[in-house]
């Protein structure tokens, strides 16, 4: 509009007067000016009003998936783009790891935070704390090797606080609880405890001679202040000063950056922090929340607390373990959400911070020690590959994720973009990639044929011991039944068990590819062995039941426990 206005006070005033006195280009000059201003002033208008395109996110039709995203300028791709494996209870074969590892590149992995526990080969006084199926130090230095080659930087994780039930849990180690039921928190104040963590970072150290980044755990210290020696002390400069002690030794002993999770620091003030002298050991929050809502946990103010007091930062999503303690295989489209709120999060923040150096994402094996089972490594290959390459992109994209998706994972071909709706009928992915060819296909297949079996046996139960009528718990108690009812009712039993022993013999069959014995028997026992339990125990009431040939009168006897109660009400 500026340059308009500037050509119409030169024009006029300087060549305007001239032209009128030549009639003959009076009109052709009209017009040509007429047509220069037109022209400057939709220009001018096109310059202000055009729109400033963002990255796009999450598509929300089957038609804007299959645009791909345009953004001005290059979205925030974190630095760092770290798979966590959870090896607590449940290591993966390292031949799988090796497979596995070029994959995870694929995807955009550039890091692995080995979160070992009991699967570390402890030497010397921590030897008890060793399981019997634990990596040994030449498998630790052939995982370092093949991460190596894959481009992938290695940080170990060891806690050193919380979360110690697997050395806890032990007689020998047992006097260093800080509540002497409870296997979880260390004491802080016991000078053995010192003494014990300062010898599982120097045994990790060793391990991981070239690691940059030394991750100490700290997580969820929900036992602190309740022993004798701690009782009278402040719970935050407790947890604070031990802190500081191990993150001084990892920097001064090894020369590593500490890092430590978040959720211990978030309700204490920034001078506390300060005064703690964590920032000035260089030691490194990382930042966890597994929803889509992050900032529903961690405030704005929690950031800018977080900002005055550290230097540097990481964001930890999760591509597994987080909905749920017993689950078989995760909700994708929910972990995709976290990932992609976090991408927000940590554009957000880059002001705030000095560097932000990447993001976890996070595949819990256990949601602690002493827990089962939850969703295997391989089940999740799916969900990971879904939500490391949106993060590698720094936004999703269904036409380029999916793209990359089919390819890295051998995919049939002519795969189309899936919309929001469209994942959200298909949570899990079975439908997308239950046809591809990836490490660990079989395991993720299993899981749909193990969701569908349980199901037949939980209806067929159903059916028989609730619905009808003559296999229920009243009936097995007075051992009073039709017998011919009986044979009707449980004329598919033979079929809905054949199916289990099916499931039995296929799991063992994929697992064993992945897993040591003991944690293909583990997760056969928590999740198949229960179902066969209980149709076995049916068909034995079934058969005690058949055996009478006379019944009572009614009424029948009433049951010694429940007479009891009815006389207490």
């Amino acid at each position: 509009m500026a340059f308009v206005l500037i050509f119409r006070k030169i024009f006029f005033k300087n060549f305007w007067p001239k032209l009128c006195r030549r009639k003959s280009v009076v009109i052709l000059s009209t017009v040509l000016i007429g047509a220069f201003l037109v022209f400057g002033l939709h220009l001018s208008l096109s310059t202000q009003n055009k729109p400033k395109l963002r990255p796009k996110l999450l598509d929300n039709s089957a038609a804007a998936a299959a645009q791909p995203a345009v953004a001005e300028s290059r979205p925030l791709v974190p630095g760092l783009r770290v798979v966590h494996l959870d090896l607590k209870g449940a290591p993966p074969r390292v031949s799988y790891l090796a497979r596995l590892f070029p994959l995870m590149a694929s995807f955009g992995a550039n890091a692995l935070l080995l979160e070992y526990e009991d699967m570390f080969p402890f030497s010397g006084p921590l030897s008890a704390i060793r399981a019997e199926n634990a990596f040994s130090v030449s498998d630790i230095r052939t995982v370092l090797r093949l991460a190596e080659e894959s481009g992938l930087e290695v940080i170990p994780l060891m806690q050193t606080f919380g979360h110690l039930e697997f050395a806890l849990k032990l007689k020998q180690f047992s006097d260093l609880r800080e509540d002497p039921s409870l296997p979880a928190a260390l004491c802080p104040q016991n000078n053995d405890s010192w003494t014990f963590v300062s010898q599982i970072i120097d045994q990790m150290a060793i391990l991981h001679p070239n690691s940059r980044f030394l991750h100490i755990g700290c997580d969820e210290v929900f036992q602190i202040a309740s022993c004798q020696k701690c009782r009278l002390k402040d719970r935050d400069h407790l947890f604070l000063s031990h802190v500081r002690r191990v993150a001084h030794h990892v920097v001064e002993r090894h020369s590593r950056i500490p890092l430590v999770w978040d959720d211990m620091l978030r309700q204490m003030s920034s001078e506390s922090l300060l005064d703690s002298g964590l920032s000035q050991l260089g030691v490194e929050p990382v930042v966890w929340s597994y929803v889509k809502d992050v900032y529903r946990f961690i405030s704005p103010n929690q950031w800018t607390t977080f900002g005055s007091v550290f230097r540097r930062f990481w964001g930890a999503s999760a591509f597994k373990g987080a909905f749920g303690e017993t689950l078989t295989v995760p909700n994708a489209k929910w972990h995709l959400d976290n990932n992609v709120a976090w991408l927000h999060v940590l554009s957000d923040q880059t002001p705030v911070f000095s560097q932000i150096r990447g993001l976890v994402l996070t595949g819990w094996q256990r949601y602690d020690h002493l827990a089962s089972l939850c969703e295997l490594l391989p089940a999740a290959i799916p969900s990971l590959a879904l939500s490391l390459i949106t993060v590698s992109f720094g936004y999703f994209d269904s036409n380029q994720v999916f793209s990359r998706f089919d390819r890295v994972l051998h995919c049939p071909p002519n795969g189309r973009p899936l919309s929001d709706t469209e994942l959200d009928a298909d949570p899990n992915l079975f439908r997308r990639a239950s046809a591809c060819d990836f490490p660990g296909s079989g395991v993720f297949r299993l899981m749909e044929t193990h969701s569908q079996t349980v199901k037949r046996v939980s209806d067929f139960l159903f059916d028989v011991t609730i619905h009808k009528a003559w296999l229920t718990d009243y009936n097995i108690r007075h051992n009073m039944t039709n017998p011919w009812r009986v044979d009707e009712g449980l004329q598919d039993y033979s079929s809905v068990y054949y199916s289990l022993q099916s499931l039995v013999r296929t799991a063992k069959a994929v697992l064993q590819e992945v897993y040591d014995e003991w944690t293909v028997a583990e997760w056969i026992e928590q999740n198949i062995y229960p179902s066969i339990l209980r149709m076995e125990t049916l068909m034995n009431a079934s058969i005690a039941l058949k055996k009478a040939t006379h019944w009572p009168r009614r009424p029948l006897p009433i049951p010694e426990d429940l007479l009891r109660r009815l006389k207490d009400n």
